[in-house]
């Protein structure tokens, strides 16, 4: 579907991002806000995380912005920077999703683990019985972590470079759901059933893969998060034999999600 002309009208939805050439969010949300009948365009904005707050305090002063996505490396900033959010984001400490209260403050949701299990239930990806591994304790991996261990999965692995990051989450992660078995042993992989990356390798051709596929049972499955590009990772996994799903399905799955917050629904209260 066609999207309707941009004109004064048009209510924008910037996407921040630092490094913001990778982004290919507004493929995906301007066709899904056409057809939904909706004369909104996402618009990518590159922003250093140190202007962040300044970049924000400015875009709430435009008066035809519907809401603000974000992506690397601005969630936990983001967040910070919400009085009001939704039980995803408030249990993550990550928000990509930001709209502006009555009052002139902001309120966060987080969509990622939203969007994650969606993409993964309906691919066929998601069986709580057997273990995840997560490389990659940021934004995303943290949502996806926090929504696999409340759909029933009762054993995640996170592998991290950044150890103190992958630890912090580990932790949230056993506070919330005492019974998950929370570990970080890249052994895991050998009888994991699904394998998840949830970290910007795989943007560029150089990038190394955040773990070996070949470490995988030959039944498991690999989601790799990253929209932008078919990875290295993937195309490895798959001439293994194994269960291969990009990151597009997980954007799309995120998308009504966050129209609706955008418009207004979803319930937020105080941080």
């Amino acid at each position: 579907m066609s999207h309707p002309p941009l004109t004064g009208a048009t209510r924008i939805v910037p996407i921040l991002a630092h490094p913001v050439d990778h982004v290919r969010a507004p493929r995906t949300y301007n066709p899904a806000f056409a057809a939904a009948g909706l004369d909104w365009h996402m618009v990518p904005m590159g922003v250093l995380p140190a202007d962040l707050s300044a970049t924000l305090a400015q875009l709430a002063r435009v008066t035809n912005l519907q809401g603000v996505n974000l992506t690397i490396p601005h969630k936990a900033a983001a967040f910070a920077l919400c009085s009001r959010a939704t039980a995803e984001a408030r249990d993550t400490g990550m928000a990509n999703t930001l709209r502006l209260e009555a009052d002139g403050l902001w309120a966060g949701a987080n969509s990622d683990g939203i969007g994650f299990l969606g993409a993964a239930r309906a691919n066929g990806l998601l069986d709580t019985g057997r273990s995840v591994v997560i490389a990659g304790s940021g934004g995303a991996g943290t949502a996806i972590a926090f929504a696999l261990a409340a759909a029933g999965v009762r054993e995640i692995d996170v592998l991290d470079t950044d150890a103190n990051r992958a630890a912090a989450l580990r932790h949230a992660l056993q506070r919330k759901f005492p019974d998950l078995a929370v570990g970080h042993r890249r052994e895991a992989l050998a009888h994991a059933g699904l394998a998840v990356n949830a970290t910007p390798m795989g943007l560029h051709d150089e990038d190394p893969m955040p773990f070996d596929p070949a470490l995988l049972p030959a039944d498991a499955a690999v989601f790799d998060i990253i929209a932008a590009r078919d990875t290295e990772l993937m195309a490895d996994a798959a001439a293994r034999g194994l269960r291969v799903l990009g990151g597009r399905p997980m954007v799309e799955h995120q998308v009504a999600h966050q129209i609706a917050f955008w418009r207004g629904d979803h319930h937020v209260s105080p941080k």
